[in-house]
């Protein structure tokens, strides 16, 4: 598992576009500072993209799902 900051790291894994309905491959460590923990090495389907990506990709299309 990795750790992100929210606040300045953006992370495919926590982008609203990256497929992951539940959620299963992040877990908060101390949300109130927005540091969360994710599996880097998980692929799925990005659906601005259009193709799979890794957890720890970025790119331009970025939207936080965790508010």
């Amino acid at each position: 598992m990795k750790r992100a900051n929210l606040k300045s790291q953006k992370f495919c894994a926590f982008c609203k576009n990256w497929y992951d309905p539940t959620n299963s491959y992040i877990e908060p460590v101390e949300p109130e500072f927005s540091i969360w923990n994710f599996d880097q090495f998980q692929k799925n389907h990005c659906m601005k993209r259009r193709h799979e990506v890794r957890a720890d990709e970025r790119c331009q299309y970025y939207d936080c799902k965790i508010k």
